[in-house]
């Protein structure tokens, strides 16, 4: 046991590099830290290079402006509704340019999304909403049922929405039917 700490006192670090770098110069060491140095530093420039090229739209305006969306999901009837109401109002200065929005259906641990491209077949996204204005979207919920019948087994809808540069808004959760957690 005594054996057992002694070897562990006799290593360490500073002991096991000092002789493994004793045929070594320290000029050769100083030579080598700096090709390395230089050679990450040129990795570096060339991918951030890269990264400002791909992305061109960067404009440091997109942080200083400011987008306010207030987006609401109104039911037609108390339980099981048939025709969900999507407003999107733009209370901002600034005008908005949306992507379409998704519809989420929830359960406790499940989710399905579906992307909402347009009315009856035309589609309207992505749409500029300038400030101040509001668009309305009727939603049918038999055509997702009909499509999926598990989806009337969801408790609760709510809308996502995203505009073109990123960034992401919800509306309220509408409860769809009764069940025991709520």
């Amino acid at each position: 046991m005594i054996k057992g700490y002694f070897f562990l006192m006799n290593l360490n670090l500073q002991s096991f590099v000092s002789r493994q770098a004793e045929g070594v110069e320290k000029e050769t060491l100083i030579w080598i830290v700096l090709v390395l140095s230089i050679l990450l530093l040129a990795i570096l420039f060339f991918e951030a290079r890269t990264v400002i090229q791909n992305n061109h739209s960067i404009s440091f305006s997109r942080f200083f402006r400011k987008v306010h969306l207030v987006i609401s999901l109104d039911k037609d009837r108390p339980f099981r509704p048939q025709v969900l109401t999507m407003t999107i109002r733009n209370t901002g200065k600034n005008e908005a340019d949306i992507n379409a929005p998704v519809l989420e259906y929830r359960k406790i641990w499940s989710t399905r999304k579906f992307k909402l491209n347009g009315v009856s077949g035309n589609q309207i996204y992505p749409m500029f909403i300038d400030a101040g204005k509001v668009h309305q979207l009727r939603i049918e919920t038999s055509t997702f049922h009909n499509y999926d019948r598990s989806i009337k087994s969801y408790y609760w809808a709510r809308v996502l929405v995203s505009d073109v540069e990123g960034r992401k808004w919800r509306s309220n959760r509408v409860k769809l039917r009764k069940s025991l957690v709520t």
